[in-house]
């Protein structure tokens, strides 16, 4: 049986691992899943960073569905969804503030720091989960 190992630091790395394998070697919706897996930390971070009047902007941020990849660049949203039931269409406004809107207060930028809190522990998590899928690959193939 062959053991997968590697060592994989950054997100180039994890580009270049995946041209390499190309489109069939782990499942869009296997990478899909992996990545809902790891938007859970950021989502949470999202949304304790998100200011609470009616709690609808809140609970509105989420994995946005109905959003289509094509087939070997699997990826997910994340982010307020505005669609019903949700509420989350003001995000933009309470995210820059009078920045970039004619608005009387400052933006919260609740998504940019959350992201930014979080974007190294999701890259790395990220090539465990890729290591594990491979790992499970190469054990179905029996070999």
């Amino acid at each position: 049986m062959i053991k997968v190992n590697t060592d994989i630091q950054n997100q180039e790395q994890i580009d270049w691992l995946l041209k390499t394998l190309q489109k069939d070697a782990i499942a869009d919706r296997d990478i899909k899943a992996a990545l809902r897996k790891l938007a859970k930390p950021l989502i949470e971070t999202m949304q304790e960073k998100t200011p609470v009047k009616t709690g609808q902007l809140r609970d509105s941020i989420d994995v946005i569905k109905g959003v289509r990849s094509k087939k070997g660049k699997p990826f997910i949203l994340v982010g307020p969804r505005y669609y019903e039931p949700f509420g989350g269409y003001h995000a933009h406004l309470v995210e820059v503030g009078k920045e970039v809107y004619n608005v009387n207060y400052a933006g919260v930028k609740m998504i940019a720091n959350a992201y930014a809190a979080k974007k190294d522990w999701i890259y790395n998590n990220l090539a465990k989960e890729l290591i594990e899928l491979l790992q499970r690959k190469v054990k179905r193939l029996g070999l």
